[in-house]
Order: C-alpha cells, then structure tokens, then sequence
C-alpha cells in the first residue's frame, strides 16, 4: 500500500530528529563525529533504527565502538 504524503512527511521529520538525535548525542561525548559516521548517519531514513543509533550513541565506550556498531 502506498503511502500518503501526510505518512512521508511524518517519516522524514521523524527521521531528521533522529539524525539530528544521534548527532547531538556523539558530540557531546565524543567532541566530534568522523565525516564517514556523520555521513552514514545522515543517510538514514529508518526512525526506528535511528532510534537504536541513539541508545547505541549513548552507551558505546568510544567512536570506534558506535562506528563498528553502524556496520552491523
């Protein structure tokens, strides 16, 4: 079934928070997102992943750790 605009615009604001969620959350414990990270972020339109980036963001010990974790 597809999808009525209403649905899409709901979706990709939903999906701007949560990029907009993971990257504040990186930074401020991080100081800083690596370019590759921030873009694999910004290329994702799932909030339902984004979500789980975000509780990922949060309790990943290092960069390293969240940036193995987007590869799985």
């Amino acid at each position: 079934m597809a999808k009525t605009m209403a649905e899409e615009l709901w979706t990709g604001g939903k999906a701007e928070q949560g990029r907009n969620m993971v990257l504040t959350v990186l930074k401020a414990r991080f100081q800083g997102v690596p370019q590759e990270v921030e873009n694999a972020i910004r290329q994702m339109n799932d909030p339902i992943a984004l979500d789980s980036w975000a509780a990922q963001a949060a309790t990943s010990l290092s960069m390293e750790e969240f940036a193995e974790a987007l590869m799985r």
